[in-house]
């Protein structure tokens, strides 16, 4: 776990700047600039991407028995239900993720269930489309021409 730990130093600073830009943003939106937007995010993210690849091994079910036991598991799960039944708004969640999911490069896992696709595109979408703008994709999860740059190839199946 302690790559873990060096890999999180590595990418906390870029990341803590980009938190500070997005408040920035919040407060002042005429100082958006997508350019700026985007390197503030690409400065984390290769070092990021490679961590979360790098953390897969960390969370194996055996690797974290070592660590925490099953009780303390579901304790810390039931805690972490609660917050975000507490946070998390059901009209804008699957949205934010929905705009931000690439099925061009890949299917979803798991991979969202048709009624809820549905009720995404044609009915949360109109409510709260001014999210959508930001998002990397448009409401049939299409990557939008200024992110394609930034996408992996698409993978050819034979």
């Amino acid at each position: 776990m302690s790559e873990n730990v060096a890999a999180h130093e590595a990418f906390s600073k870029p990341f803590d700047a980009f938190e500070e830009l997005v408040k920035k943003l919040i407060a002042n939106p005429p100082l958006w600039d997508a350019k700026v937007f985007r390197d503030s995010i690409h400065s984390f993210m290769p070092v990021l991407r490679e961590h979360l690849a790098e953390e897969l091994t960390t969370l194996d079910a055996a690797e974290l028995r070592k660590y925490i036991t099953l009780k303390d598991f579901e304790e810390y799960e039931k805690i972490f239900m609660e917050e975000i039944k507490k946070t998390v708004s059901f009209s804008k969640g699957p949205q934010v993720a929905y705009v931000n999911g690439d099925s061009v490069n890949g299917e979803w896992f798991p991979p969202f269930p048709g009624p809820l696709v549905f009720l995404v595109k044609y009915g949360l979408y109109w409510v709260h489309s001014d999210m959508w703008e930001f998002g990397s994709c448009d409401k049939h999860k299409r990557v939008k021409a200024p992110f394609a740059p930034y996408e992996p190839p698409a993978k050819v199946q034979s």
